[in-house]
């Protein structure tokens, strides 16, 4: 699946930097959330799931002290902008309050 341009996006792209873990297919490590919109995300792992399949994550966004559980679906693989190996996911379900603090991320970018 290509990525859209930025004028068809959800929301802009937001740089996080953050870590999450990662539970897919009877495994569990760590990856790195690069960027991430009230649609999806882009994370930096070693190893992802395949394309089309679902992911467990555990994390936290900068300012926030909430952890918040998110499942999301693979929707690419490959290199991300910065050029690190991983993969684009869109949500699936999300929580209200995990989109509201993206959406307070967005405020302050």
């Amino acid at each position: 699946m290509a990525r859209k341009p930025a004028e068809q996006r959800i929301s802009r792209r937001i740089p996080v930097g953050t870590p999450a873990v990662l539970k897919f297919e009877e495994q569990e490590l760590t990856g790195y959330v690069e960027v991430l919109n009230l649609n999806g995300m882009y994370v930096a792992a070693n190893r992802f799931p395949t394309l089309g399949g679902f992911v467990d994550m555990i994390m936290t966004l900068p300012g926030n002290p909430r952890r918040f559980r998110v499942r999301a679906s693979v929707v690419h693989t490959g290199p991300g902008d910065g050029g690190a190996t991983g993969f684009g996911a869109r949500f699936e379900r999300p929580p209200h309050g995990f989109l509201e603090a993206i959406r307070d991320l967005e405020k302050n970018h």
